[in-house]
């Protein structure tokens, strides 16, 4: 969501992204010029470059304080920007705060912002000085800068935390607005921000322990195409199982329900917790499970409409040969039991296999096992007991019940490294007949087959989606912005920075 800027904690927080750095050029300016362009107008009133100006010195006070340097080309341009960006949008909400007589305490916003600028005067030492040449202010220009600037943020504070009320009592007009469509049919605000919080969440606790960075244009372009294609599936789907007369029961779409919500248990020790979390996005309890009634409705369907595909097939016997064919070690009772000693390296497996190669019993081999087991480039070095050749990976298996009883295997290369294989007993069955596995073999034709037929449509139904909508979708914050743009005329002039 957007947050206000108070710009030395903020921009604190930018210390902890990698940039790549550079040195940087100087060219000539006239600084009282530079300072008193016309950055923006908002309200009939005048922002100037100054108020730019100062905020980058504070940025790059803030990142020699973390004796960092301060990134450069596109990297700088971007922070830039959202430096522009933020100096305005403080000014439009100050303007709005004030407009509607707000009540700030100027004196003591005043104390804090002089606070701020004795301890990052003091944090940059040295670097001060030349810092603020380089962003074309002085020491004396700077000090009041930073008072003025406090007391603009907790006017901006004020007016955003009434907006936030607002939404608060009453988010509905907010939720129901269209952010897209697809097939001509609108993709409310809430909608998206109950897929949102999904990829939000999915993010930070299964994927990359960070978080979703909502401020990266091309991770929000990404992340937006994924969640109008997920509601485009689950909307198809749901309509899919209408038009064929597939059954979606009352009690299918509540145990999906209950699967949604026991993910989101995870995360949420009780429903206070999740209640707090939703207020972020102007959402209550309520209307956050109407939403997830739905995703839990397109996921019964698509359940029921797998279940449907499986039940429609007819193999024939042909085709229940063919699969067994292709899949007769599933039905091979012959067991094999076997040790082996697990080495990251072909090196150390030739090592390990010339200790091993004359063991003539298991307790020979064990001897071994007990040598390398713990040693460092050994995996695993234990004794596996009985196994089917389809419970292995196809390399270890083959190899396994090729060798005979009481033997040692050279290095066998598998995706787990270079196994050393001893077999200490071999027990063959009788070859699996189709006839005898029958029941089995249809069951796993049909399903493996009812799998690809669902993929298939789901590819087709995915394709067939007409998808409209905006690369960036604006949260409340930032539509409030602009609101307020058009209401108090704001005109900017940002090419200026």
């Amino acid at each position: 969501m957007h947050k206000l800027i108070r710009f030395v904690a903020a921009f604190m927080a930018l210390l902890c992204l990698t940039l790549t750095v550079s040195g940087c050029a100087m060219v000539s300016v006239n600084p009282e010029r530079d300072n008193a362009q016309v950055l923006a107008v908002i309200d009939g009133q005048d922002l100037t470059k100054s108020a730019f100006n100062n905020t980058m010195a504070t940025t790059q006070l803030t990142y020699a304080s973390g004796s960092q340097e301060m990134p450069t080309g596109k990297d700088l341009a971007k922070l830039r920007s959202s430096v522009a960006d933020s100096v305005i949008n403080n000014a439009i909400l100050a303007a709005k705060a004030k407009k509607e007589k707000m009540k700030v305490d100027e004196n003591a916003a005043k104390k804090t912002g002089k606070s701020s600028y004795e301890s990052i005067k003091e944090e940059a030492a040295k670097k001060y000085d030349g810092i603020l040449k380089e962003n074309y202010t002085d020491d004396k220009t700077y000090a009041k800068f930073m008072e003025d600037n406090e007391v603009t943020v907790e006017y901006a504070d004020k007016a955003l935390s009434a907006h936030h009320d607002e939404l608060k009592k009453d988010s509905k007009s907010f939720l129901e607005e269209s952010v897209g469509t697809i097939d001509d049919k609108a993709v409310t605000h809430g909608e998206y921000e109950y897929y949102l919080i999904s990829e939000i969440l999915s993010a930070y606790y299964s994927t990359t322990g960070t978080g979703l960075d909502t401020s990266d244009d091309e991770v929000m372009r990404k992340t937006n195409k994924t969640i109008f294609e997920n509601i485009a599936l689950n909307r198809k789907l749901i309509k899919y199982a209408e038009d064929n007369k597939i059954e979606v029961s009352d009690d299918d779409v509540k145990t999906q329900q209950e699967t949604l919500q026991s993910t989101m248990d995870m995360f949420f020790s009780d429903e206070a917790g999740l209640k707090s979390f939703l207020e972020g996005y102007y959402m209550s309890v309520k209307q956050y499970k109407d939403y997830q009634k739905e995703e839990a409705k397109a996921k019964a369907a698509s359940a029921a409409i797998q279940d449907k595909i499986e039940e429609d097939l007819k193999p024939t016997d042909n085709d229940l040969r063919g699969y067994f064919n292709e899949h007769k070690d599933e039905y091979d009772t012959s067991t094999v039991s076997a040790c082996h000693i697990l080495a990251e390296t072909e090196d150390k497996a030739n090592e390990v296999y010339e200790k091993a190669k004359d063991c003539k019993s298991k307790a020979d081999f064990e001897k071994i096992i007990k040598q390398y087991d713990g040693q460092s480039g050994i995996t695993e070095a234990t004794d596996l007991d009985s196994f089917t050749k389809s419970s292995m990976v196809k390399e270890f298996s083959d190899a396994a019940f090729s060798m005979k009883k009481d033997t040692v295997s050279e290095p066998v290369k598998t995706e787990y490294g270079y196994h050393v294989i001893y077999v200490y007993d071999v027990n063959k069955a009788d070859a699996p007949k189709l006839e005898d596995n029958r029941e089995q073999v249809e069951a796993a034709y049909k399903s493996e087959k009812a799998q690809e037929e669902y993929e298939n449509l789901e590819k087709r139904l995915k394709e067939e989606a007409k998808i409209e909508h905006e690369d960036k979708i604006k949260d409340a914050d930032e539509e409030y912005i602009d609101k307020l743009k058009e209401e108090l005329k704001v005109e900017t002039h940002e090419n200026i920075i």
